[in-house]
């Protein structure tokens, strides 16, 4: 008899939202950002969560948003190691660059950290739309959407091969003769393709679940095709369960197309706002209000090319705010513009982008437990990374409220079964390539 299908739950790793820094409960030196991370893997382990979430870009952002956000803008590779050593169960999902790293690098990290921590690693893989952050690296004038994502093609097979440099039966470790692994075994991908050049192999034995488990977070068409080709996990973002049904379907037709049994899992981004009361939940929604700031929303706004910087915040947002068309960030562009009909003012817009253009669940516990069940009942989804507004207590009240609801439903693990993320996650581990004949 088949298992029930299980919620999978993220953990957002975003160290903390940029417009709260001034609330009174909030410390904003060094030491208490890491306390706070620390503090947020504990919370998602002991709830039982899949793993952590962690973007990234590579760049500061545009210079007007200098002056209202804070400094420390931590590497994920890093964090995610850091936060290895203090975590036994949890996955840690990382962003990286197609664009603007290396395969042989980001193959290494990667597998290195999948050894650090066990076989807890998964790799987000997303194609940078920033030239700011292509300055960053001395990168020429990035290429246009489409042709980032066939560099992502090849890239991915690059590291796949690396990755898969070592069989699994590889290491013989005869202490008698002084060999310890059989070279035979161990195999150069000697990759030249139109993009990259990589010989290997990687000095390292192969991960211990297999290979780190592909994210990806794009929902453009091209986007969504790569994913349905490639990904294991996509993360992406709606609003509305109806949307997530039909880029669920959508997924599923180009997955079958591609050979694939069946779609990537799909967990979208959720924010959350609890409350003992539906009522306390929309007080702190107002608290987190007071303390946004519109002016860093306008100005970070500028990186996807939407300029409200001039429009009155109590007015309606123009629509010559938007570019006519973007080779950036064209899922971010499509769901700025949507927040932006449903806004009745530039303020609300712009408080509105800061839990970006996914779903939102502002009540009690019974009453986001009741939406994230319709959400994941209606096939659209198979969990959630959930994101909290940045007020402190936040996560720790969705773990300790919302997540015995669902798992008093049947909804959510109680428990671990396995130690590694594909264990979480209910995916089997890829045969090494080699092996296949």
């Amino acid at each position: 008899m088949s298992q029930p299908r299980q919620l999978h739950l993220f953990a957002s790793g975003s160290a903390r939202a940029a417009r709260l820094w001034r609330h009174p409960g909030i410390h904003n030196d060094t030491p208490s950002l890491r306390r706070e991370l620390i503090e947020k893997a504990h919370i998602a382990e002991k709830a039982k969560f899949d793993g952590m979430f962690f973007a990234d870009v590579h760049n500061y952002g545009p210079r007007d948003t200098w002056g209202y956000k804070l400094p420390e803008d931590f590497e994920p590779f890093t964090t995610a190691a850091a936060l290895s050593f203090v975590t036994e169960r949890l996955g840690l999902a990382i962003t990286g660059s197609t664009t603007l790293q290396a395969p042989y690098h980001v193959a290494r990290q990667l597998l290195s950290l999948d050894h650090l921590n066990g076989g807890r690693t998964g790799w987000n893989v997303v194609t940078s739309f920033s030239q700011a952050a292509a300055d960053n690296i001395g990168a020429q004038p990035l290429a246009s959407h489409d042709e980032r994502y066939a560099m992502a093609d090849e890239a991915l097979d690059v590291v796949k091969k690396l990755w898969d440099s070592w069989d699994d039966d590889t290491i013989i470790e005869d202490r008698k003769s002084g060999v310890f692994q059989d070279v035979d075994k161990i195999y150069v991908p000697d990759h030249h393709g139109a993009y990259y050049d990589a010989k290997g192999p990687i000095g390292a034995r192969r991960s211990p679940q297999g290979q780190p488990v592909i994210f990806q977070a794009g929902s453009s068409p091209t986007g969504s095709a790569f994913a349905a080709r490639h990904a294991e996990v996509i993360f992406t973002a709606h609003g509305a369960v109806d949307q997530a049904v039909a880029f669920a379907d959508q997924v599923q037709k180009t997955a079958l197309a591609a050979g694939r049994p069946r779609r990537p899992l799909i967990t979208p981004a959720l924010q959350v706002t609890v409350g003992s009361t539906d009522a306390e939940a929309k007080a702190a929604e107002r608290e987190v209000y007071e303390y946004f700031s519109p002016e860093f929303q306008a100005r970070w706004l500028l990186e996807f090319e939407i300029d409200v910087t001039h429009a009155p915040l109590d007015g309606p947002v123009p629509e010559s705010a938007f570019p006519d068309a973007t080779s950036g960030h064209q899922t971010a562009l499509a769901g700025y513009r949507k927040l932006a009909a449903e806004s009745s003012t530039v303020r609300e817009f712009l408080f509105r982008t800061g839990s970006h253009w996914g779903a939102r669940s502002t009540g009690s516990a019974e009453q986001i437990a009741d939406t994230i069940q319709d959400w994941f009942e209606s096939g659209a989804i198979d969990g959630f990374v959930v994101g909290t507004s940045g007020l402190p207590g936040q996560l720790r009240a969705f773990a300790e409220q919302v997540v015995p609801l669902l798992q008093e439903r049947g909804l959510f693990r109680r428990e671990y079964t396995g130690h590694t993320l594909r264990d979480h996650l209910g995916l089997e581990a890829p045969i090494n390539r080699n092996r296949v004949s």
